[in-house]
């Protein structure tokens, strides 16, 4: 938090305790003081030159859904994740909204890959509109339930909401009756307590640092609660609970004046939860018990000797404890942990999955339900909830000694989109494709409703989708790579993508690991395979029922090969002319462009080197439709977040199939591009990146010599645009998909049914 002056006088300091203790009539103005003193996120008004309105491409869920945390009065719900942002229910309008936004934030974080998961986010108890929010290393405070957050003045620190430990929890905790009191735990740097709401924070030295786990990671704070039935000292809670990971369990008495560690209990807690009659449960020792603290002395009260991840207790009974197991499974107590009814497999040995606002989550085969974190519903009897690996769900258990059969959860998903995206594809004649990570590819028919399923098909629940492409002499049909490491799908559809079937047949090197890569397809038959990994590349002529090496002299077929060394990494360096049937371009790095006219039996260098610098990692190379010889090339983004931008690392293109190369001017580090329908008689282009320095989404309806900018934060999302692709059958219409958070499709007012013309 920037300050106006250096420090906070001693009269501003009365004044805030004056206001606290008046914080029934004055929370707003203390919150108008607050935020006057930060520098806060100006309107983002989403208007550009040609008025191009961005919408949500409705897909749903995805992700995971790594925390949780509902207010006393169930008046407000928060989620968290680990890949961008986290969200708050709207109940009037049913739906989760993103609370890291260009609006949201202040100014100062509204930039370029500005985007993360939610280390950990929580709800003031006896304030519900107070938030309190670790993003980016930073802790932030909102008083508008996270429609305006500040920074306070926590200073950076490592925290990473996508690590190893990121569905531990509580690591952050606000005292139930004073909103100024917040607790924060870090992997590294240790304990953090702030008393007034974050205008200074001080370290928590009698409680240890976390200690590093096996694999050198720092799991950090767990478990971190107050206990709200316990005295007060001063208006602030006396009893609380934190867990340093290795160090174990440690209490206050005194309202965190002074520290005790609680001997004989788990050294590694993962979730802690107080039961409403004092009663402290955690599990831990690596998830593999469940524990109970109360009478000064620790039991272990492990179910069934499982794993377990979390545990909760039922707040209008503290007898009731629910221990939660990884895939969803529960075991119930009524005893406080003395006796156990046994795991709830669920009917056939899973959960029940009710799915009626996101129907695919339904559809997919999928009953193993990744653990976040499970609550009760703190008003509502005997309603948990349950944030996890898809989306967010309830389920309504039976208030009975009696064991249900099964348990049946509810989608409660609708507004979070968390699918990572790899490829949008939008092909001539066609409607758009999405190949994400965890969920294959969807076919988008209607962009403002949930697809009710996704393909190749349903019967694994965790499949990557990598990359996309149509046949040049057929748009309709499409090759997809889609597989994991000992799962292959990768196939064709021939009615547009939407329903598949897989190749006959896999390159050697796919079915040994070589996942990922990019994919062209000249004809239905003749395709090119570019597998990840340093794989060399495949080709086939007969749609996929054989593959044969594509062997260029020079370019090695093992170690560094030059083709791409990471799945991870989103490079694609093969394309089908959209022409001339059975030519091929392919980048190679090391060595240069090489074009195949015979359908990747032979090939010829066209151009030695690098066609662009620093095209090792996240390179692509397409061509253009209905424009024989035509090509654009860029390298991808350049630097990690905090480097200078734009990288000087140039939009390259060909007209002459390759043989020679030019800049684009004034076009530098484009992330990623596409094509659309022609304004005129050149196909327009969609970009990713800096024209004259500035960043945005741009396009350009004169074979790239001018730019529109269209939008930079689309939907106000800081997540980086990682796929672009322009609708080839309407004019101005773009479809976009992040890195961590969905999918997004704008239209230009100026556009918005209009028949292209020429000019």
């Amino acid at each position: 938090m920037r300050f106006a002056h250096a420090e906070i006088t001693l009269r501003t300091q009365a004044m805030l305790k004056f206001l606290s203790l008046l914080r029934a009539c004055a929370d707003t103005l203390f919150a108008t003081v607050f935020f006057a003193a930060v520098t806060l996120g100006s309107a983002h008004s989403g208007s550009y030159p040609d008025s191009t309105t961005w919408r949500p491409l409705r897909v749903g869920a995805g992700g995971f859904l790594t925390g949780l945390d509902i207010s006393p009065d169930s008046s407000v719900r928060v989620v968290r994740t680990d890949t961008y942002g986290a969200y708050t229910w709207d109940a009037s309008h049913s739906i989760w909204v993103q609370l890291v936004t260009a609006n949201s934030m202040p100014a100062a974080d509204v930039r370029v890959d500005n985007n993360a998961g939610v280390y950990e986010i929580r709800i003031a108890p006896s304030l519900p509109t107070r938030l309190y929010m670790a993003y980016q290393g930073f802790v932030y405070r909102s008083d508008t339930g996270g429609s305006k957050w500040a920074r306070t003045a926590f200073a950076n620190v490592a925290m990473d909401p996508n690590d190893g430990y990121r569905t531990f929890g509580q690591k952050m905790a606000v005292d139930p009756v004073d909103p100024d009191v917040v607790y924060v735990g870090t992997p590294k740097n240790g304990l953090f307590v702030t008393t007034n709401g974050g205008l200074a924070w001080q370290p928590v030295s009698a409680v240890p640092a976390s200690a590093p786990s096996s694999n050198g990671q720092h799991p950090g704070f767990a478990g971190i609660a107050f206990d709200p039935t316990s005295a007060r000292t001063g208006g602030r809670t006396n009893v609380i609970y934190v867990s340093s990971y290795g160090n174990g369990v440690f209490r206050s008495t005194d309202a965190g004046a002074s520290w005790m560690h609680l001997d004989g209990g788990p050294s590694d807690v993962s979730h802690g939860k107080i039961a409403s009659d004092g009663a402290y449960y955690v599990t831990g020792k690596g998830d593999s018990s469940v524990w109970r603290y109360s009478s000064g002395q620790w039991t272990d009260i492990t179910p069934n000797k499982n794993v377990w991840n979390t545990v909760i207790i039922d707040p209008f009974d503290p007898a009731r404890v629910v221990a939660v197991r990884e895939g969803g499974y529960i075991d119930i107590s009524h005893d406080r942990g003395a006796t156990w009814s046994g795991i709830i497999w669920g009917g056939g040995g899973a959960n029940i999955r009710v799915a009626t606002d996101i129907p695919w989550l339904a559809w997919t085969n999928e009953r193993y339900m990744s653990v976040g974190d499970m609550l009760f519903d703190p008003a509502k009897r005997d309603r948990i909830w349950f944030a996890e690996g898809i989306g967010v769900w309830y389920s309504d258990l039976p208030n009975t000694k009696a064991t249900p059969n099964a348990v049946t959860f509810s989608s409660q998903s609708s507004g979070i989109e968390q699918l990572v995206a790899n490829k949008v594809l939008a092909p001539p004649g066609g409607s758009p494709l999405l190949a994400s990570w965890d969920r294959p590819v969807f076919y988008i028919d209607a962009p403002d409703s949930f697809p009710d399923k996704h393909g190749p098909d349903n019967q694994k629940s965790i499949l990557m989708g990598w990359a996309l492409d149509y046949a040049s002499s057929d748009p309709t049909f499409i090759v997809g790579l889609f597989n994991w490491f000992g799962i292959e799908k990768s196939g064709y559809s021939r009615d547009s993508g939407r329903t598949w079937s897989s190749f006959a047949a896999y390159p050697s090197a796919v079915t040994n690991g070589k996942i990922g890569g990019g994919v062209a397809a000249s004809t239905p038959s003749n395709i090119i395979w570019v597998p990840s990994n340093n794989s060399t590349p495949y080709y086939t002529k007969d749609g996929g029922r054989t593959w044969a090496s594509v062997i260029i002299d020079g370019i090695p077929s093992t170690g560094e090969t030059g083709w791409g060394w990471s799945h991870a990494v989103r490079r694609h360096v093969v394309a089908a002319d959209r022409v001339t049937e059975g030519t091929f371009y392919i980048y190679n790095y090391l060595k240069g462009l090489y074009r195949s006219t015979d359908g990747g039996s032979n090939w010829t260098r066209l151009r030695s080197g690098q066609i662009a610098p620093f095209s090792g990692f996240n390179a692509s190379l397409a061509s253009v439709p209905g424009q024989a010889g035509h090509l654009f090339f860029t390298s991808g983004p350049q630097g990690k977040s905090g480097d200078p931008h734009p990288a000087a690392n140039p939009f390259m293109r060909s007209t002459n199939g390759g043989a020679t190369w030019a800049a684009v001017p004034d076009v530098l580090e484009v992330r990623v591009f596409g094509f659309g329908k022609p304004l005129t008689e050149y196909p327009t282009i969609f970009i990713v990146g800096w024209v004259k320095r500035e960043y945005g989404i741009w396009r350009s309806d004169d074979n790239a010599r001018s730019w529109i900018k269209i939008g930079d934060f689309p939907l106000g999302s800081l997540d980086q645009v990682t796929t672009i692709d322009g609708d080839k059958n309407i004019y101005g219409k773009v479809y976009v998909g992040f890195n961590g958070s969905g999918y997004a499709y704008g239209l230009s007012a100026d556009a918005k049914g209009r028949t292209p013309v020429k000019r």
